[in-house]
C-alpha cells in the first residue's frame, strides 16, 4: 500500500488543498475519476452559464421591438453554441490534467476510488493510504424511480450541457433552479418547453413571495403544469411518451430532461467505510472546523449539503487549509453566502427568507421595491421585486431577496453590506447613482416597515 502525506478526494475546488500540500514538499495523492476541474468546470456553473448567455442574446433580440429597433433572428446554429462551450470546458479540463501531471507531485489517480479501510482507499487494482485526507467528491444527479424511465435515453443535467441536437420539445421534470436555467436556455433559443412541478411553485426553496413573482413570469413563456408528476415513461420511435399520476393526458417530446435535485457520492466512495459519519440523506458530518468525525479527515464542498455552490467550497477550502495545516483552527461560517439563479428572470438571495423567519418564531421588518418604479425600470420596460428582510428595529439584515434584471449581480450589494456590518445604514447612507440599476435594491431598503 502507498502512503502519502496528503490525499484528495475530488479534483474541484479540492485542488487547492492539494497545490498548498505539494507546495509544502508534502507527497500529495488526487483521485478523480472524471475530467479534472469538478462539477463547476465540467458539468455545472461554468458551461450552463455560457450557454445560457447565447440564450440571453436571442432573448435581447427577440424584445427589441418595444425599443423601436426591429431585428429578427435568422437562424440558431445549436451544435455551434454547444460545440464552442464544450472545447472551452474541455481545454481548460486538459489544461489542469497536464498540469498536474507534469508536476509529478501531486500523483494523480483518474479513476474511481473507494475506501476500504481508515484513511486507505482502493485505486484500481492498487491500494493508498494517507496521514490526512480531504474528502470532496461532490454530488449527482437523483434520479427518481419512474417506471420505464431507466430504459429511456432521457438527459440529466450534465448530458444536457452537451446535447449537439436542438430538441423540437423539450419535457423537463423537476422544477428547480436547474430546470429553471435550463429551460431558459433551450427555450429562449426556439424549443417548445413543458415542465412538470410537483407543486405549485417553481424555484420553491427561494423565498416564497419570489419564487410566485418568477414562477408568475416563467408561465407566460413556456408550458408548467403544476402539483403534476409523471407515472411512467415509455420510449417509441425517437419519442419519449409520458403518462402522468391522476390524468388520462399523456405527453409527448424528442427529449426528456429529468433534474428532481442532487444525491452526495458518499456511497459510491464507501465513506463509512474509512469511519466518516453521513447523515440520513447521506451528506458527511463535520464540525464547524470542517473536521469529520475521524481525527486527519476533512471534507467541504457539495458533499456536505451546506449551500452546495462552487463558491461555498471556495470560501470552505481556505479553512480547510487553516483548519489542516497550522496549529490555530477557524470556524466556517456559512452566513452572508448568496446564490443566483441564471434564468430569465435571474434571481438573487443571501440570508434567511420570510418563511424561514416565521417558522423560526423571529420577528422581523420587510421592504419592497418593484423595478417598474425606478429610472432604469422604465428605461428597461422591465419590472422586479427587491424584497429585504431585517430585524425587528429595521437595523440588522436578515436576509434579500431578488427576482428581476440582473438579480445575479444586485444581491452582491447586500451580501457586502451583511459581511461587512450587517446594518442597513451600509446602504441606506450610501449616495447610488441615478438612475442607475442598483438604485432598485436601495429603494427596498428605505421601504423597510
Amino acid at each position: 500500500m502507498k502512503k502519502f502525506d496528503v490525499l484528495v478526494v475530488g479534483s474541484g475546488a479540492g485542488l487547492e488543498v492539494a497545490s498548498f500540500a505539494a507546495e509544502k514538499e508534502m507527497s500529495v495523492a488526487i483521485v478523480e475519476e472524471g475530467p479534472l476541474g469538478g462539477t463547476c468546470l465540467n458539468r455545472g456553473c461554468i458551461p450552463s452559464k455560457m450557454l445560457i448567455h447565447s440564450s440571453d442574446v436571442a432573448e435581447a433580440i427577440k424584445n427589441s421591438g418595444k425599443f423601436g429597433i426591429k431585428s429578427k433572428i435568422e437562424s440558431i446554429d445549436f451544435a455551434s453554441i454547444v460545440k464552442r462551450v464544450s472545447e472551452v470546458v474541455d481545454t481548460d479540463s486538459a489544461g489542469i490534467e497536464k498540469s498536474v501531471r507534469e508536476n509529478g507531485n501531486p500523483i494523480l489517480y483518474k479513476m474511481r476510488g473507494k475506501f476500504i479501510g481508515p484513511k486507505q482507499m482502493q485505486v484500481g487494482d492498487g491500494q493508498i493510504e494517507a496521514d490526512k485526507v480531504f474528502i470532496v467528491g461532490g454530488t449527482r444527479p437523483s434520479i427518481p424511480p419512474i417506471p420505464g424511465l431507466k430504459n429511456t435515453p432521457f438527459l440529466d443535467s450534465t448530458k444536457a450541457l452537451r446535447l449537439e441536437k436542438q430538441p423540437k420539445h423539450l419535457i423537463i421534470i423537476g422544477g428547480g433552479y436547474i430546470a429553471a436555467e435550463l429551460a431558459h436556455f433551450y427555450g429562449a433559443l426556439g424549443t417548445k418547453i413543458t415542465i412538470l412541478v410537483r407543486g405549485n411553485l417553481m424555484l420553491s426553496d427561494e423565498d416564497e413571495e419570489i419564487a410566485q413573482w418568477f414562477t408568475k413570469k416563467f408561465s407566460k413563456k413556456y408550458e408548467i403544469l403544476f402539483n403534476t408528476q409523471a407515472e411512467s415513461v415509455s420510449y417509441q420511435n425517437g419519442n419519449f411518451i409520458i403518462t402522468l399520476k391522476d390524468s388520462e393526458r399523456k405527453l409527448e417530446s424528442d427529449q426528456l430532461l429529468v433534474v428532481t435535485g442532487r444525491v452526495p457520492n458518499t456511497d459510491i466512495l464507501d465513506v463509512k467505510t474509512t469511519g466518516v459519519e453521513v447523515n440520513d440523506n447521506g451528506y458527511i458530518k463535520v464540525n464547524e472546523y470542517l473536521e469529520t468525525n475521524v481525527d486527519g479527515i476533512w471534507a467541504f464542498g457539495d458533499i456536505l449539503g451546506i449551500l452546495p455552490f462552487r463558491h461555498t467550497a471556495n470560501d470552505q477550502v481556505g479553512f480547510s487549509i487553516r483548519n489542516a495545516f497550522t496549529d490555530k483552527k477557524v470556524p466556517f461560517n456559512p452566513f452572508a453566502i448568496g446564490h443566483a439563479v441564471f434564468s430569465s428572470p435571474q434571481v438573487g438571495g443571501v440570508g434567511k427568507t420570510e418563511q424561514e423567519l416565521k417558522k423560526e418564531g423571529t420577528a422581523y421588518k420587510v421592504g419592497r421595491a418593484e423595478l417598474k418604479d425606478t429610472g432604469m425600470g422604465g428605461a428597461l420596460q422591465e419590472n422586479g421585486l427587491a424584497k429585504v428582510l431585517t430585524d425587528k428595529n429595521g437595523e440588522k439584515i436578515l436576509g434579500a431577496h431578488i427576482v428581476g434584471h440582473e438579480a445575479s449581480t444586485l444581491i452582491h450589494e447586500v451580501i457586502v453590506a451583511m459581511k461587512a456590518n450587517g446594518t442597513v445604514k451600509a446602504i441606506t447612507n450610501s449616495v447610488y447613482i441615478h438612475p442607475a440599476l442598483p438604485e432598485w435594491l436601495q429603494r427596498a431598503f428605505f421601504a423597510i416597515e
